[in-house]
């Protein structure tokens, strides 16, 4: 297998950060955000301090575009969460629909500073 089908098949994009905010705050933010881009957040996985939304069941879009969000604590503080925002699309790609959402969510739920 070549480098270029190695890039397609295993480098997801994943955009992480640190958030420092009270973890109502950051959910209420996160809802407001959701309705725009078409997730919701999953309340089987979501549990305790710990976030998931993802893309909703009525999504038309194809497979690797579908994007995760995970929120959970950071363990070094009692404030502090890890953001992720994923989906099966190239890293390396301009422009996807996981690059879209990631920059949407990191405008309300700001980086650690």
């Amino acid at each position: 297998m070549g480098w270029e089908n190695l890039k397609k098949h295993y480098f997801v994009a994943l955009y992480q950060w640190i958030s420092s905010m009270e973890h109502s705050e950051m959910k209420q933010r996160l809802l407001e955000c959701l309705h725009e881009t078409g997730l919701e957040i999953d309340p089987e996985f979501s549990k305790g301090k710990n976030i998931y939304a993802r893309d909703s069941n009525g999504s038309k879009g194809s497979w690797n575009t579908r994007v995760n969000i995970i929120i959970s604590p950071n363990t070094s503080s009692a404030n502090e969460y890890v953001v992720e925002v994923r989906s099966a699309e190239p890293m390396l790609k301009k422009g996807t629909r996981c690059e879209k959402i990631a920059s949407k969510v990191k405008s309300i739920i700001l980086p650690k500073s």
